[in-house]
């Protein structure tokens, strides 16, 4: 039997970067953001009452008029305002549906959440995943990954106990069903939540990683569960982080790519406050790539650009209307 070892980092972390080889760059609008999607050809930006399209040239960013997010019809027992997966293996969609009140949390935007998770095969074949009479899924989308890296696709979702709290999910095939085939144990203490960050391999070590902050609102802890063995094994805890506003339906307020160069992913992410985004990096040892100070707390979602040198960047709109983006300082000579 594996024995987990979770590393508690310190809040002043390992090999620090300095904040200088980041700058925060305003990026002019003709009026307030109010959300930032990613589609399948980059990021738009809602503006006012129009979208608009980032455009780079060198580090010049302008924004450009374009179409909105295509507007897919939502399953009619789906979640309202929820979003619909859509994947190129073995799962082809997957979708919150049974909306419910029997939680009454309400820290999504309202007190309506999904009393299941629908499943719909490559072959279009569908199955339902319960919740169960004592839990709902307390999300805005489930989120496909292929956490095992045989091909199969698994599902990463917030469940939430009526008297227990939130748990982080993992939804896969057993016994040739979909069910629930991993969880984290809940917090323990009813209405108290969970965010997931990002997925992918953070520490190097081969194994896939989910990345999540448990209690955004209230605790802001940062925590790596790797997948291994069929089951969630915790390995980090972090604190001093947030990627979620209470009420919001924004959850993406992070991004990964790799921001250092060192090959492996990295997290963008707010600190507690989303006063300062955090640029991490978890392996061999966690450290802090860069804190950039933000004029306001940050509100939408994330996306990733590119800059002038091919380094990603982060594209963020903050609380005050503002849209800004964090990059790299171009070097000089």
């Amino acid at each position: 039997m594996r024995t987990a070892i979770v590393a508690v980092a310190a809040s002043v972390l390992a090999m620090p970067c300095e904040a200088a080889d980041w700058v925060l760059q305003p990026i002019p609008t003709v009026g307030p953001v109010k959300a930032i999607e990613t589609v399948e050809d980059g990021p738009i930006v809602l503006i006012g009452g129009g979208w608009f399209r980032p455009l780079a040239d060198g580090n010049r960013i302008r924004m450009v008029a374009t179409a909105g997010p295509p507007q897919f019809q939502r399953p009619p027992d789906a979640l309202p305002d929820s979003r619909v997966a859509e994947g190129k293996r073995t799962i082809a969609r997957a979708w919150l549906a049974e909306p419910t009140g029997r939680y009454g949390h309400g820290v999504l935007g309202d007190a309506v959440e999904a009393g299941s998770v629908v499943v719909e095969r490559s072959d279009r074949r569908r199955e339902t995943v319960s919740a169960g009479p004592d839990a709902v899924f307390e999300d805005l989308e489930p989120r496909l990954a292929d956490l095992g890296g045989d091909g199969r696709d698994r599902i990463v979702v917030v469940k939430s106990y009526l008297q227990r709290g939130s748990a982080l999910a993992v939804i896969g095939e057993r016994d040739g069903r979909y069910t629930v085939v991993a969880e984290t144990p809940p917090i323990g203490t009813p209405n108290r939540w969970l965010n997931p960050a990002g997925i992918a391999d953070f520490d190097g070590d081969g194994a896939m990683d989910i990345a999540l902050v448990r209690m955004p609102h209230a605790l802001g802890r940062l925590e790596l569960w790797s997948w291994r063995d069929g089951g969630l094994h915790k390995t980090l805890e972090l604190p001093n982080v947030s990627n979620h506003a209470i009420g919001s339906r924004a959850l993406r307020l992070s991004a990964v790519a790799d921001f250092d160069g060192d090959g492996k992913p990295d997290l963008a992410i707010p600190s507690f406050d989303r006063r300062s985004l955090r640029l991490i990096a978890f392996g061999p040892q966690a450290r802090e790539i860069a804190r950039i100070a933000l004029p306001a707390r940050a509100t939408t979602d994330f996306a990733l650009l590119k800059d002038a040198l091919g380094w990603p960047a982060v594209l963020l709109g903050l609380e005050n209307g503002a849209l800004v983006l964090a990059r790299r300082a171009t070097p000089r000579g």
